[in-house]
Formats: structure tokens, C-alpha cells, sequence
């Protein structure tokens, strides 16, 4: 019989600079906040500690502005796992898990789990010693959202986004803490996405459908006025830490 559960929240953002005892240990889940275009002028700088397969995969996107994201991201990325790890980001080895998910294949007797996304002009990386899932979107007015209601809500969840004062920026919070979970477990957006719970409260988790009798906590959170996140991670006793990434 599953025992899990999903606890899904919202919580106040307070973003810090770090100093360096946050990479001496994994008992805290951080989510890592990169804003793309403090970081443009490093894009070439940032080319040199990506490999040969990730630098000709970025090098297909023809947007401009798309490849100088992925550079960016996957470049630290790359800083912040060697800062965890005490190795050179050169040094970090990726591989694909049996859900074609990054995961790192030399992090020897220390167990890291990232997750990333990006949208806007910012980049979110989640960090933790268990497996993590992360969303970001920019919340875009005139997105015509109407159109996924009735595929990716319950009818509790598209009466709650339709009754909202603001009904975008509630769409957008609900739709990433789905996303977030099914990150977190490797699986993707799934047909059956209004059977993930996504109001604030505590829920069955729905193994049957993401494979994952674990319990998992949802928190959703403000990057800044125009861009909201949401995390999916194991319940910890500390706080997520919201950490500004700096060189």
C-alpha cells in the first residue's frame, strides 16, 4: 500500500549571496538562481569548460540568444558541481539515467542531484542528495492558457485558476509544480497531468502514475516579479535555500 504523500506549498523566496560552507555538505536543498544577462560577457570564457558533444549540441540552436543560455547553464552548472565536489569543471562527467535524464557519473561516495531550468532571463539550478526537480517560467500575459485547462487541471484546480484575482500568475504556479515533480522523477509531462495534484495542501501521492512511492514536498516560489518557480524534492528538516550564484 503507498504511503507517500505530496505536501505542496508556497513560500517566500529570500535570495542570499553564499559563502562557502554551503558546498561542504548536502543536508540543505538549494536552488541556485543564475540571471542570464549578468553572465553574457562570460559566454566565451564559459565555452572552454564545456566538452565536445555539449558544445556542438548548443552550436544547433539557431537562435542567438538560446545558445548563449545553454552556455551559460551548462557552464554553471558545471561550477557549482565542482564547488560541491572539489573538482575542476572540466572535471565533471555526465551521463544519461534510464529516463534520459542528466545524472553525474563520477560523484564518487558523494550522492548529488541537480535538476535545471530556464525561461525569461533567468536560470534556476536545484541541488540536493536526493533526487530533485525544478521549473521555472516567466509568467507571460498573453499567453492564451485557456487552452490547457481542461488536459492538464481537475476541475478543482480550473475552478481555483479561473476564480483567481490573478489568473495567469495562478496558472503558471500550479503548472510548474507538476512539471517540477515529474521532473523530479525522471518521467516528463505525461498524458494524465490533471491527475497530479497541484493546490496548496497534503495529497496521496500518485505512484501509479510518476512511479515514485516516495513522498515529495512541492514548494513554489518567486524568482522576481515576473518569473515564478516551483520545487519537488524529499522532505528534509531544513529550509531550501535560495542562493544568488556568484564566479
Amino acid at each position: 500500500m503507498n504511503n507517500g504523500y505530496l505536501h505542496i506549498r508556497s513560500t517566500e523566496a529570500i535570495w542570499l549571496n553564499p559563502d562557502q560552507n554551503v558546498f561542504t555538505g548536502l543536508n540543505k536543498v538549494c536552488i541556485w538562481r543564475i540571471k542570464t544577462s549578468d553572465f553574457l560577457s562570460e559566454s566565451e570564457s564559459f565555452m572552454l569548460i564545456l566538452n565536445l558533444e555539449e558544445t556542438e549540441r548548443i552550436l544547433r540552436y539557431k537562435s542567438a540568444t538560446n545558445r548563449k543560455t545553454r552556455i551559460i547553464s551548462r557552464a554553471v552548472l558545471r561550477i557549482l558541481l565542482g564547488r560541491y565536489l572539489s573538482l575542476d569543471p572540466i572535471e565533471i562527467i555526465f551521463e544519461l539515467d534510464l529516463h534520459k535524464k542528466p545524472v553525474l557519473k563520477n560523484a564518487s561516495d558523494k550522492p548529488i542531484h541537480f535538476n535545471v531550468s530556464h525561461s525569461g532571463d533567468w536560470i534556476l539550478i536545484a541541488v540536493s542528495a536526493n533526487p530533485i526537480g525544478i521549473d521555472l517560467e516567466r509568467i507571460d500575459a498573453s499567453f492564451t492558457y485557456q487552452n490547457l485547462l481542461d488536459f492538464s487541471f481537475d476541475i478543482e484546480e480550473k475552478s481555483y485558476i479561473q476564480k483567481s484575482r490573478f489568473p495567469v500568475e495562478t496558472f503558471y504556479q500550479l503548472w510548474t509544480r507538476k512539471e517540477a515533480l515529474l521532473k523530479a522523477n525522471g518521467k516528463g509531462l505525461v498524458d494524465e497531468l490533471d491527475l497530479i495534484p497541484s493546490l496548496d495542501g497534503l495529497y496521496q501521492n500518485p505512484d501509479q502514475l510518476i512511479n515514485s512511492g516516495q513522498s515529495w514536498e512541492i514548494t513554489s516560489f518567486s524568482i522576481d516579479e515576473n518569473h515564478i518557480g516551483s520545487a519537488a524534492f524529499m522532505p528534509v528538516k531544513t529550509a531550501l535555500q535560495f542562493l544568488n550564484f556568484q564566479l
